[in-house]
């Protein structure tokens, strides 16, 4: 059983792969997801120019 914010990462690892960038697709699931209780950070940095993009969710 998956959580939902397992499904979300799950999500952006499958479906925002092209690098906003330098147009690089990743296929190796390199978003990565954090939490300090109150928000949900998931990011990945593109393996092939190092651009960073975020999406931040707020916990309520």
């Amino acid at each position: 059983m998956t959580t939902p914010l397992e499904r979300l990462r799950r999500r952006y690892e499958t479906t925002d792969k092209k690098c906003p960038a330098c147009g690089y697709v990743d296929t190796g699931r390199n978003w990565e997801s954090r939490t300090d209780g109150k928000r949900v950070v998931y990011r990945h940095v593109c393996p092939s120019c190092d651009a960073s993009r975020e999406h931040t969710f707020r916990l309520t």
